[in-house]
């Protein structure tokens, strides 16, 4: 009895279309590899789209092939970059700051656009070193890097979701 119960729950899960979020369906027009140039930046900051673009290759690469004659073209552009302060210590000095990224995404087959999102936004916030500004730093290139991943990751399950 138990074991007829999980064979059938099992079967209801594989008929449901159940998968988990990023890991099932397919990339919009059924790309399967893509091209990804560097994505243009158009903001203030100075080299920060490599690691952007970076991250979205090793995302994607979990999913399609990526490189070459891509059956697709992904194309992004960095519109915003904002460092912001959160918190201050009693005496007013800077202890966090909030780092906010705005990107522009489009995914294009043969020239058409197939996906598009303009307005796409993330953030997250690091420590201020006040005694070492290199530090600080640091902790500023860390905090891009992983909103750089989780974004790539969220953009990724979006494709896959068709949303």
């Amino acid at each position: 009895m138990k074991k007829t119960f999980i064979i059938i729950f099992l079967l209801a899960l594989v008929g449901c279309g159940y998968h988990i979020a990023g890991k099932g369906g397919k990339m919009p027009g059924d790309l399967a590899s893509l091209d990804i140039p560097v994505f243009a930046n158009a903001t203030h900051k100075a080299n920060i789209e490599a690691i952007l673009t970076n991250a979205f290759v090793e995302e994607m690469v979990t999913t399609v092939k990526v490189g070459g004659d891509g059956d697709g073209t992904m194309q992004g552009v960095i519109r915003s970059y904002n460092l912001t302060a959160v918190s201050y210590s009693k005496s007013d000095v800077n202890q966090e700051y909030r780092l906010s990224v705005v990107l522009s995404v489009t995914l294009l087959k043969n020239g058409a656009v197939i996906w598009k999102d303009e307005n796409i936004s993330d953030y997250e916030d690091f420590v201020v070193n006040t005694s070492d500004v290199t530090a600080t730093k640091e902790a500023e290139e860390a905090a891009l890097r992983k909103l750089a991943r989780d974004t790539a990751r969220i953009v990724k399950e979006r494709l896959l979701e068709n949303f």
